[in-house]
């Protein structure tokens, strides 16, 4: 299996097993988003999917930063992403309401650390790719940092992080050591198991190039465990249902959309209905 970037080839070269209980998988082929595949095994006893064998680094770091570079809704600064940003720090303070020394982990193109030192905290962003440096330093008047700064932080963000990482546990273990003994690790990755999945099969919108993980909440509780932390809540936000308007201008797709719907509530209750979840989580 090869990735081409650009005109560049990635093959793939190493498989490999569960990373949480350590059994080998057999993968299948998956379409991915902007032309791109993936190789993707289902661990059921651990709920855990994950690709293998994987991009390598090389290819990974190139994807990201054919996309940072590339025009289009994914890089542009707009009133969209700023309001995202706005949110995302709402779900912050609402775990951690004291406004302390924060690091976000994957900062992207800044637009979260902007707002988080709009609002009085005391914020650095950590990003590898060239091209988002660039732009946070272009949109939002920002510059990141290729490392972890050394002392310790109140919060710790990865927004849409852990599911790009090849090695999550060591990671989550090194941010836990640049943890407060009261601070909380706050994380946003997709669901595995939700009704979206179900519904949209191979076409699910989160199968990407440089998605190494697909987590559950089960599977991510595992995860941070394993790294040190002691608890994982999973927020109670994100809900969503299939939209009603979709009943008079697409009746086939609805009818499919909320059989798939009531079919994750019944499996999943508590997270079912949630694609995309965030969770706090603990030393």
């Amino acid at each position: 299996m090869v990735d081409v970037i650009e005109g560049v080839r990635y093959p793939r070269m190493a498989p490999i097993a569960c990373p949480l209980c350590g059994r080998d998988i057999a993968p299948r082929r998956i379409p991915a988003g902007f032309g791109m595949q993936t190789s993707v095994a289902e661990c059921t006893e651990c709920a855990l999917a994950y690709q293998t064998p994987r991009p390598t680094d090389e290819a990974s770091q190139a994807y990201m930063n054919w996309r940072w570079s590339s025009d289009g809704g994914y890089v542009t600064d707009t009133p969209k992403k700023r309001r995202s940003a706005r949110r995302k720090l709402l779900h912050v303070e609402a775990v951690h309401p004291r406004r302390g020394r924060l690091l976000d982990f994957g900062a992207g193109s800044g637009a979260f650390v902007r707002a988080c030192l709009d609002h009085g905290w005391r914020a650095t962003g950590v990003e590898r790719s060239e091209s988002a440096v660039a732009r946070a330093r272009e949109y939002y008047s920002v510059d990141l940092e290729a490392s972890i700064p050394d002392g310790l932080f109140d919060v710790i963000t990865l927004w849409d992080v852990v599911e790009h990482l090849r090695d999550p546990i060591a990671l989550l273990t090194d941010l836990r050591a640049h943890l407060q003994s009261d601070g909380v690790l706050i994380m946003e990755t997709g669901n595995y198991h939700n009704w979206r999945r179900v519904l949209e099969g191979d076409q699910w919108g989160l199968y990407l190039l440089d998605h190494h993980f697909y987590f559950t909440p089960d599977s991510l509780r595992q995860t941070v465990l394993r790294a040190g932390f002691s608890t994982l809540e999973l927020l109670d936000v994100n809900h969503v249902r299939p939209p009603l308007r979709r009943l008079l201008t697409r009746p086939g797709w609805s009818v499919r959309a909320w059989r798939a719907y009531r079919q994750a509530r019944q499996r999943w209750p508590v997270h079912g209905d949630i694609n995309v979840m965030i969770v706090s989580v603990r030393a």
